[in-house]
């Protein structure tokens, strides 16, 4: 008996070091870079407090199994896992935090200088939207009770919304927070990133310095078939370029996010797998291509560096906006943008009214928008242009086929609704909350 047990337990010892070497020791420098990254952004951008973040954003397994070393002197955060693979993520203003891989190799030569406000005050009075609107009191209570079903009750932590806001006719009818997060509070929208990237290429068009049907893109790909990849196949995600998005395990999504120095020079290496335009595959290092083409318009870097700002951001009043950058110092488009709720929902706006702001700018062309709006093939009619549409199958049956949006990692959404002149933005953690059923809510209230 006693050898048996002896024999069990050797076992078992064998077991978990198999598990331990083969599944989880490669994944340790993904874990914490994946730790150190979120926690210093959360820290220094999201102006949050370290306990919450190890409770929240790190509290579930694997991450959790990560130690956070804070130095607010330097405003640095570092991440190891049982002492193992530090990873260690910098601050630095107008540029956020970025994962140092080894030494710092690059050092920034232009920081942009960001305007920075608070929120106007919290909500439009109910008779200014009655009267904007037309909107009832019933109407209204409606669309309140669609907003306490996307949030925990009390000290649950279930469906893990954060900020819900719904913008009808221009107007902000309801907006919610979960404490202590509020209409200040920069969330990372994760790959709602993509679609601000596909306006920041829609001013480029704009402005003469890109074109959809160039090819060439890159000087490494001159001497194979990646020659024929255009920025049109780019935006749509059909390069044919090899691509595994996969976020739980040692992907090229995860290396490229946290364990490589520049995420594009990563995502160029990509090797060729089919023809442009035969295969739609999601990747966000396709996406961070897109952002090595929108450096290389710029003569002078600082102009890079200001142009989010200059074009988009300081136009639209998101005062709150930032895009992140990776070692390398240039933005990370497919992942690493935050702003307040209020200034995603601005974004919404401007698709909706077709890229013109307030009536007068045009921020980029209604042939953009509706070229970012129209289903790329292959997609089952579910992806534009670096923009997800309500295809077949719809993503949200409860609403027209006209919906599209914004979206991002664990849940954060911005949902428009051309027909109903809707926006509603939902940010949080996961994705188990009833989110088609809360859309459904919505529309029953203000149609």
């Amino acid at each position: 008996m006693k050898k048996w047990i002896l024999r069990s337990s050797l076992l078992l010892v064998v077991v978990l070091i198999v598990v331990f070497v083969f599944f989880v020791y490669p994944k340790l420098p993904i874990i914490n870079g994946f730790a150190a990254k979120r926690a210093c952004s959360c820290l220094y951008v999201g102006d949050r407090e370290i306990n919450a973040v190890e409770q929240e954003e790190l509290g579930a397994f694997p991450q959790n199994l990560a130690t956070v070393e804070v130095d607010s002197k330097n405003k640095t955060v570092s991440a190891t896992t049982f002492g193992l693979h530090k990873m260690t993520s910098v601050f630095r203003p107008g540029l956020g935090c970025k994962l140092v891989i080894g030494e710092d190799d690059y050092k920034t030569a232009h920081v942009p200088l960001l305007k920075r406000q608070a929120s106007e005050k919290s909500q439009v009075e109910t008779d200014s939207i009655i009267l904007s609107t037309g909107m009832t009191q019933q109407k209204l209570a409606k669309l309140n009770l669609a907003l306490e079903e996307a949030f925990d009750s009390g000290e649950a932590w279930k469906k893990k919304t954060r900020a819900m806001l719904v913008q009808y006719k221009g107007v902000t009818l309801a907006e919610k927070y979960r404490a202590p997060h509020d209409k200040d509070t920069p969330f990372l929208g994760w790959s709602m990133t993509k679609s601000v990237c596909n306006i920041l290429v829609g001013i480029l068009l704009k402005e003469g310095k890109l074109d959809l049907q160039q090819d060439n893109l890159f000087p490494e790909w001159a001497g194979d078939e990646r020659r024929n990849i255009t920025l049109d196949n780019l935006m749509r995600m059909n390069s044919g370029l090899e691509w595994n998005e996969a976020y739980g395990s040692v992907s090229q999504v995860t290396e490229m996010l946290f364990l490589e120095e520049s995420a594009a020079e990563y995502a160029r290496a990509s090797s060729y797998e089919s023809a442009p335009g035969d295969v739609w595959e999601y990747s966000s290092g396709t996406t961070n291509l897109i952002g090595r083409l929108i450096k290389n318009s710029f003569d002078k870097e600082e102009d890079y560096y200001d142009f989010p700002s200059r074009a988009l951001f300081d136009k639209l009043e998101m005062y709150s906006a930032q895009i992140e950058t990776d070692e390398k110092n240039e933005y990370v488009m497919s992942s690493y943008m935050h702003a307040t709720a209020r200034d995603w929902a601005k974004l919404g706006k401007l698709y909706l009214d077709e890229g013109i702001y307030d009536g007068i700018d045009t921020i980029f062309t209604k042939e953009w928008h509706n070229y970012s709006l129209t289903p790329t093939s292959h997609s089952e009619g579910r992806y534009g242009a670096q923009i997800w549409l309500n295809g077949d199958p719809k993503d949200y049956p409860s609403c027209p086929a006209d919906t599209y949006k914004f979206s991002g990692f664990e849940g954060q959404y911005v949902v428009m609704i051309p027909s109903v002149d809707l926006v509603v933005v939902r940010l949080g953690l996961g994705k188990d909350f009833p989110f088609d059923k809360v859309l459904g809510m919505i529309m029953e209230a203000v149609e």
